[in-house]
């Protein structure tokens, strides 16, 4: 395998051969990454191996990698790209036509699980570095390929405690580019996420028995508080940003049971609780008002954690510099998260990737082919601008 493979396995070719690799978040990652290491290590690239095992005992690998020119490096400055090779569960693939692990042209379009998120923007990333000659750098590129972002961007947090590379960009001062799908509009902000669940505990018995302590009639009466709460984090300015739409924390509520059958008494009930997250919203006041419902209620409190919103000005000179490359006047800002949130000690961040987020996670994901020669072109013109 070599510079010239890459360049005739094409856009499409990578794609499929990566695609291929399962690398659902309940399983290990560690075939795709090697996949892509090799690949990386093909061009040129010095790979930073980080495995870890996550909380079920699965075996998770990280990718930090560097080009460094040939004839030495500016003592400041380089570019890098960072993705992931986690993707979301298969359970409801439904195409008719294919497979989640087989990506298949059809329309136009590229369908199978990560092909827009976002194994297909990586690949557009690798092919983009292969056509980039290494004696032409002056300055470092590098790569950032994580695990576990799907379920709570662990993958970004052992980078960022662990990786010298990672740290080394830092230091430079790089402009990173993660390769989310935008369409390829580039972005200048994200929202956060936050979650607790609130649980009652009970006592299961055979229904008929009315021994049992059913946890429901202590959760129930907590949900009209709780409701009432999540309508004024929509109504109300103080809980609203106008840089985004929707404006709001756009609030979720899922109630679980457990056990979950009609003659058994319910032992647990626990409403989870998820919000999305904005700069200049005071989350304390917040987190206050649940603490109240909880005690009130005799609710257990379980915190699912926070990941912040990540947010640049608009008029940072990297993210007009990128504009310029795209061939747009205005940045945006995008309602779901990136490792960004994790990531942010790099500073000069950016978001941009092909396909849209609309078609990703869904039982028929697919990108754009022609979009994927876009994201192809821009990653390479980013990468001269800020590598070369």
């Amino acid at each position: 395998m070599n510079r010239e493979w890459i360049g005739n396995a094409g856009i499409q070719g990578l794609i499929k051969e990566l695609v291929a690799e399962n690398s659902v978040s309940s399983v290990s990652n560690v075939p795709a990454s090697q996949k892509v290491a090799d690949w990386l290590e093909s061009i040129g690239f010095e790979i930073e191996w980080l495995e870890y095992v996550d909380s079920s005992g699965t075996k998770k690998a990280n990718i930090v990698a560097v080009r460094r020119p040939l004839q030495g490096t500016l003592r400041i400055g380089g570019v890098g790209y960072l993705a992931h090779t986690d993707v979301v569960p298969v359970d409801d693939w439904d195409t008719g036509f294919s497979g989640p692990f087989e990506a298949v042209e059809k329309h136009a379009r590229l369908y199978g699980r990560g092909t827009c998120d976002m194994k297909g923007s990586l690949c557009c990333a690798i092919l983009a570095a292969s056509q980039i000659d290494r004696s032409s750098q002056i300055r470092p590129l590098y790569m950032v390929v994580t695990a576990d972002e799907e379920v709570g961007m662990h993958g970004a947090q052992h980078v960022d405690q662990r990786s010298k590379l990672w740290m080394e960009m830092i230091q430079r001062d790089v402009v990173g580019i993660i390769g989310e799908p935008t369409e390829m509009k580039v972005v200048h902000g994200h929202k956060g996420t936050c979650g607790v669940i609130l649980r009652a505990n009970g006592q299961s018995a055979h229904s008929s028995t009315g021994r049992g302590i059913n946890a429901n009639y202590a959760l129930i009466p907590a949900l009209a508080p709780l409701l009432a709460l999540r309508d004024e984090t929509e109504r109300l300015d103080e809980y609203r940003n106008s840089d985004y739409d929707p404006p709001t924390l756009t609030w979720n509520m899922v109630i679980k049971n457990e056990p979950l059958a009609l003659n058994v008494t319910t032992a647990t009930a626990e409403v989870q609780i998820f919000y999305r997250t904005m700069p200049g919203v005071d989350l304390g006041s917040i987190e206050k008002r649940l603490r109240q419902i909880q005690q009130e209620y005799g609710l257990e409190w379980i915190d699912r954690g926070e990941k912040p919103s990540w947010y640049v000005d608009s008029e940072a000179p990297w993210i007009n510099q990128m504009l310029d490359i795209v061939g747009q006047d205005q940045p945006h800002t995008v309602c779901y998260a990136t490792d960004g949130s994790v990531l942010q000690r790099l500073e000069q961040l950016l978001v941009c990737g092909p396909g849209s987020i609309e078609q990703a996670h869904r039982k028929d994901e697919w990108v754009s082919i022609e979009q994927l020669h876009q994201a192809v072109k821009v990653y390479e013109q980013a990468f001269r601008k800020w590598a070369c």
